[in-house]
């Protein structure tokens, strides 16, 4: 056996002769318990995971009470499941009011009337339903800040604090509403989130700077309706940043692995949730192009405009 003679070649010569072999047999035993031992543990080692939940719920336009009703109610289903962080879809509060092509026309002080503040009434309690279900919980909501009003999303922490404040950088489409200037991550005891909100996706630059702040999972809420190309898009996003993405709408759900793998979707026309369990293995972060750019070749992105043809 190979121990042994390892052992032998180890040992003076006079003890070669000597030795005891149950002794021998003894060592050699001891040995591959003891390698045996690290590889199972090795092999036991966790991979930390969670369970993830996308609200796939279709919210009444314009009535908060109404949707933080199916909030509640979707959010207690998914917390009995064991779900450690539920998403739900772009403006779920008030309905996403504030796109003319989805929402029909609406004048700014309409608009106004559907938006409050980050610690508005409504914001408040969905801090307490977080708090109350131990849950990481996203929401998405139409912001009054000051004297403007952002396409905003909030992530609430199990205790009801707010740990990621964001606001739609890319507004085509939404007359009233301001462009974000932030684009924060969040380390969490789930992994680290950064998210971006539904056009932000089809701009590869956005999904890439929150990946290189390190940013293990997407949160990627939207709304409206999206042709075939918007999977392949959303598969490209997790895979060329090797990170997770949940993509919620209010008619859709897709998780999607580092990979660019679906591995959870919607089915029918329901409302629903679509769970997924997360792993935030060797796969997250790791991907060929994070670690093969050539930063220094990007620079130009900054300063080039494409010339309109004549």
């Amino acid at each position: 056996m190979w121990i042994q003679k390892l052992l032998l070649a180890c040992l003076p010569t006079s003890y070669n002769e000597g030795m005891n072999k149950s002794l021998l047999l003894t060592i050699s035993l001891l040995l591959l318990l003891l390698s045996a031992g690290k590889a199972t543990a090795a092999e036991n080692e966790e991979v930390p995971s969670f369970l993830v939940a996308g609200m796939r719920v279709l919210p009444k336009r314009g009535d908060k009470a109404h949707n933080f009703s199916l909030l509640e109610k979707y959010a207690h289903q998914a917390a009995r499941q064991g779900v450690k962080l539920v998403v739900t879809c772009e403006g779920f509060l008030e309905g996403y009011t504030g796109n003319r092509k989805i929402a029909g026309e609406i004048t700014r002080q309409e608009y106004l009337k559907t938006c409050e503040p980050v610690d508005g009434p409504w914001m408040k309690k969905i801090a307490q339903l977080a708090d109350e279900l131990n849950i990481y919980l996203s929401v998405g909501f139409a912001e009054s800040r000051e004297q403007n009003v952002y396409n905003s999303v909030v992530v609430y922490s199990p205790t009801g604090e707010i740990v990621l404040h964001y606001s739609k950088w890319h507004t085509k489409g939404e007359p009233f509403n301001t462009p974000g200037s932030r684009l924060p991550v969040v380390t969490t005891e789930v992994g680290t989130l950064g998210t971006l909100i539904c056009y932000d996706r089809q701009f590869p630059e956005v999904p890439r700077i929150l990946a290189l702040k390190g940013a293990d999972i997407l949160l990627i809420p939207a709304y409206g309706r999206d042709g075939d190309r918007n999977e392949a898009l959303l598969r490209t996003r997790a895979w060329e940043n090797s990170v997770w993405v949940v993509y919620v709408k209010q008619n859709q759900a897709l998780i999607i692995n580092p990979s660019g793998k679906i591995i959870a979707r919607d089915h029918g026309d329901k409302d629903q949730l679509v769970l997924a369990r997360i792993e935030l293995d060797e796969n997250v972060g790791t991907g060929d192009i994070l670690e093969r750019r050539s930063a220094g070749l990007y620079r130009e992105i900054i300063e080039l405009q494409r010339q309109p043809r004549k």
